[in-house]
């Protein structure tokens, strides 16, 4: 008996000392007290209210403040939800040009517009609230990526692979040297060209690939916003593809995703993951993502948004097929409902 209780001491004082360890790493690694995780953890336990769903408003920045321009658009817009009983992320890709009749400014604008509010808690508040009406579902958090976000995790995961269908070559995008300075002797456009095939894509290529959509007249072919749409959808897929497998190879990532994570313009909180990773972490290994399309083009009967052939002030916007995004939001409702 006495044999039996000096092994459970002995294996009791190895587990404490490991988990010991892996608080002080994990303090050092992440510039956090000591008692920070631990005391997460403790609230998570003692609060257990993770929810079932999760809905996230994703702007993609295309911030300009150059000799040209200087913007704050957000040209990708991604209405997201995380379901956790169902082990499934949906995806509806909005189109930028999307009239909001709530801020008579076309939906890229929302995010600008919220800088003018208060401070970060109104302005993710403004956010919210915009989206929820046009969606008419609650919009639990938002989440900001600059290009140069989306170039840094990139990196960090050490480039992402991609099969792309339908290869595309855009002679006509924005050569970056004479956006810095117009008066240099660059050419105002440069090519990019993405072959059929697999790519592989890292901080020296990926925003050419997200942001392209001069390729052709068509989206099937690449061009176009709608096209544009199509790829980063497939890029979000394959991000989280390269995260799973990226932390399965290599945990120790999981350090420089959280001080990635920090520096990023959203209002997630650690309590928060860390009450989803205790409810329904072991799942969220084998989480499904599914894309949802949103027909978008010039005929008012059977497109959910269209093009109208003149609009205020001549702007090329998609507009509702009423004022209220009914027809939208039952469509985002039944999907989001489906198994």
């Amino acid at each position: 008996m006495k044999k039996i209780l000096v092994a459970i001491t002995f294996v009791l004082l190895v587990f404490i000392s490991l988990c010991l360890v892996i608080i002080f790493i994990t303090s050092k690694k992440t510039n956090r007290s000591l008692s920070y995780f631990p005391n997460l953890f403790y609230q998570a336990i003692k609060q257990n209210n993770a929810s079932d769903r999760l809905n996230v408003i994703i702007l993609g920045l295309d911030r300009r403040n150059d000799w040209l321009e200087k913007t704050e658009t957000t040209d990708t817009i991604i209405f997201s939800q995380i379901n956790f009983v169902q082990n499934k992320i949906k995806l509806f890709s909005l189109p930028r040009d999307l009239w909001s009749y709530f801020t008579s400014t076309k939906i890229n604008q929302i995010y600008p517009l919220s800088k003018e509010v208060k401070n970060d808690t109104d302005s993710f508040a403004y956010i919210s609230k915009n989206f929820a009406s046009i969606s008419g579902q609650p919009i639990d958090r938002v989440l900001v990526l600059s290009t140069d976000n989306l170039k840094q995790l990139a990196d960090i995961l050490g480039g992402i692979d991609i099969y792309l269908e339908n290869g595309f070559r855009d002679e006509k995008y924005p050569n970056e040297a004479y956006i810095q300075n117009p008066n240099s002797e660059a050419p105002m456009y440069k090519t990019v060209e993405f072959k059929t095939g697999w790519i592989h894509l890292d901080s020296n290529n990926i925003t050419e690939f997200v942001r392209s959509r001069k390729s052709s007249d068509t989206a099937s072919n690449g061009g176009t916003d709608l096209g544009r749409i199509e790829r980063q959808q497939q890029l979000i897929n394959a991000l989280i593809d390269k995260l799973k497998s990226s932390l399965v190879k290599n945990p120790i990532l999981i350090f420089d995703l959280y001080n990635y994570w920090q520096n990023l313009e959203q209002n997630f909180t650690d309590l928060e993951f860390i009450s989803y990773l205790l409810k329904y972490g072991l799942k969220l290994k084998d989480i499904v993502i599914q894309r949802y399309p949103i027909s978008s083009g010039e005929n008012p009967k059977t497109d959910i948004f269209y093009h109208p052939q003149k609009f205020i002030n001549s702007q090329w916007v998609f507009i509702p097929q009423d004022r209220e995004y009914r027809l939208f939001q039952e469509y985002l409702s039944n999907s989001l409902t489906r198994l």
